[in-house]
């Protein structure tokens, strides 16, 4: 009787419970792992019923279960272009960029010449941006809801199979030098069997790829795009550079930053909009009184301006900027 009141009293959580328990505003998936409103864990973990909820809730955080879809597969973002008000938005933005380019040759010309049409043109853009971001997250979030609605007898089904649920993170962004220093330093072994001339030698490698990831600096825009897992750990030879870019997608300005890592001074950009956007971020000034060398490694010649490193950049080395 006494467990039956608690229940009543305890498991009927509303919404705002359930956020001050989980501590977030997606709480109410944690229904999807436990019976909120029926709560039988208290009867099975021998404790009170807030006490388990509290316990459960501060040891894992439900909703940011790590098997969960983060995101849509390339398939299913595929598929979100088949979407008729989006494709029929991007026919009405096509069917007016064309004009104005057939009419004025350039969109820019157009800005001045015709700007009513140029800024339906802009409007439209933005719709077609508007929309797939719409229908992308819309697709996200069902994906999220379908996979916490079945997610506890899939556990139970691949528990029952003996394939219990695994999951490999990718770690293909992180620095090898991190990993290793994370490796050594979170050694699950007891200090008291460990003799002291290992830990002093453990001690002295820590500092010193510690004194190493300070010279390989990684700028923060690209942290989650440069990918090390095919990279050795570290080369002490300069990196060499070739004359003319393959792709002309890569910083000259970041090539001549000593204690960039290696990996990061030659980072592709996906597009020439965007390198030319990143290459701003440096702020390079419109003159360089005593002289600025060419930051390819090969190349010695010396620029005075910001235009004339630019142009020297594209003539000799391939690179739009």
């Amino acid at each position: 009787m006494l467990c039956t009141n608690i229940a009543t009293t305890l498991g009927h959580l509303d919404e705002h419970s359930r956020n001050v328990i989980m501590g977030h505003a997606r709480s109410g998936t944690f229904a999807y792992y436990v019976s909120v409103r029926d709560d039988t864990q208290f009867a099975f973990m021998e404790t009170p019923a807030r006490d388990a909820l509290l316990k459960l809730a501060c040891n894992s955080s439900l909703t940011r279960d790590a098997s969960a879809p983060q995101d849509l597969t390339e398939p299913q973002k595929r598929s979100l272009e088949y979407d008729q008000e989006l494709n029929r938005l991007k026919r009405e933005c096509q069917g007016i960029r064309s004009d104005l380019i057939a009419e004025f040759h350039q969109l820019n010309k157009a800005r001045c010449a015709d700007p009513g049409r140029y800024n339906a043109n802009r409007n439209l853009q933005n719709k077609v941006k508007a929309r797939r971001k719409k229908i992308h997250d819309e697709a996200k979030e069902k994906v999220r809801a379908e996979f916490f609605e079945n997610i506890g007898n899939h556990i139970i089904d691949q528990n029952y199979q003996g394939n219990p649920m695994k999951f490999e993170p990718d770690m293909s962004h992180i620095q090898p030098e991190r990993k290793e220093l994370a490796d050594l330093e979170f050694k699950n072994r007891d200090v008291d069997t460990v003799d002291d001339a290992e830990l002093i030698e453990d001690r002295i490698r820590s500092l010193e790829l510690r004194l190493r990831l300070h010279g390989l600096h990684v700028p923060k825009a690209l942290r989650k795009r440069v990918r090390f897992e095919s990279m050795p750990l570290i080369k002490s030879e300069p990196q060499s550079f070739p004359w003319k870019s393959a792709t002309g997608l890569e910083c000259p300005a970041c090539l001549g930053v000593p204690h960039t890592h290696p990996v990061a001074k030659q980072f592709e950009y996906s597009r020439k909009d965007a390198l030319q956007r990143h290459f701003r971020t440096h702020r390079l000034p419109k003159t360089f009184p005593k002289g600025r060398q060419c930051d390819i490694p090969s190349c010695s010649e010396v620029l005075f301006t910001l235009p004339q490193y630019m142009l020297h950049q594209a003539e000799c080395h391939n690179i739009l900027l």
